[in-house]
């Protein structure tokens, strides 16, 4: 057995339902240290010759691609190319199972690669929660690659504004828990699920051999300067506060206790592009659950100029 990382076997996704997009893995070439050479990174990609742009979605803690599954309908409509990643320990990517894997530099490296392999451009971020974090740090490394982005329920690390105190704690019950039990916490925050949708949830893992990456990700959370990563959301700050890209809206839940609406509205005046915050009055933290709400007007805000 691989004492760095395991594989993620294919028959835990067989229930898996309204999710039928084909899996791709990019092996290697990830900026990883020579333990993860063969490392495996999961993603989606469909409608690869799109004239509209390229889709770049990036799910946050605790779930996988299966999250965007109400907008990537959208994006298929709208003739774009629609990528979907796994962040690594997530979804159908292999699952680290040494601690010294996880920093916010590594995943962050990962997304580059990725996007620098795949020879991504005309990009589109959708980004929640973790997926922000990382990757709104990403466009001021070569601008031009990036069109738009769609930021939900996300903080700039916590150089912007601090964090609310439910984050707070989340990240800590997060990391004194080795077996979070996801279907759980989904049906909880999110009554808009049916049981197998909070199943396909917690689906990528067998027990908590392989939730480690759910362990740790939350307390490499950026919270000040003695973290990594504190300073590379502090440059994208600095970055977003005096550029931006064509198109870039902020979308909120309106009962998400964890990035609340003014934290949200905070973030929106340093990077919105239309001077809102689009709130969902009816969401939680996982607005994208909400998608076939409000996905075709988004859509046509992205496409409309």
């Amino acid at each position: 057995m691989n004492k760095f990382y395991l594989e993620s076997s294919e028959d835990l996704f067989k229930k898996v339902e309204k999710f039928d997009y084909k899996v791709n893995y990019l092996k290697g070439n990830l900026g990883l240290s020579e333990e993860y050479k063969n490392f495996k990174l999961a993603y989606i990609d469909e409608n690869k010759n799109g004239k509209s742009g390229t889709l770049l979605f990036i799910h946050g803690h605790p779930t996988w691609s299966f999250l965007w599954r109400h907008l990537i309908p959208f994006g298929l409509k709208y003739d774009y190319r629609v990528i979907a990643i796994d962040l690594p320990g997530f979804g159908r990517s292999d699952k680290p199972i040494n601690t010294n894997f996880f920093s916010f530099n590594i995943y962050r490296t990962v997304i580059l690669n990725f996007i620098n392999k795949l020879n991504l451009n005309n990009i589109t971020l959708f980004l929640h929660e973790w997926g922000g974090t990382l990757g709104l740090t990403l466009p001021m490394e070569d601008v031009k690659l990036y069109k738009a982005a769609v930021v939900f329920n996300s903080y700039l690390g916590n150089s912007l504004s601090n964090l609310s105190d439910s984050y707070k704690n989340w990240i800590k019950s997060n990391t004194e828990t080795d077996d979070l039990n996801i279907r759980a916490l989904m049906a909880r925050t999110n009554r808009v699920l049916n049981l197998p949708e909070c199943n396909s949830y917690e689906a990528p893992y067998i027990g908590k051999e392989d939730k480690l990456s759910l362990k740790m990700l939350p307390g490499i959370f950026p919270v000040d300067s003695s973290y990594n990563g504190y300073d590379i959301c502090t440059k994208a700050l600095a970055w977003w506060e005096e550029n931006n890209l064509d198109k870039v809206f902020v979308i909120g839940g309106g009962r998400d206790p964890l990035v609340t609406v003014d934290k949200m509205k905070s973030l929106s005046k340093i990077i919105s592009t239309d001077n809102q915050t689009h709130i969902i009055n009816n969401a939680g933290h996982f607005v994208p659950e909400w998608g076939m709400e409000y996905g075709e007007e988004l859509f046509q805000q992205l496409i409309n100029d």
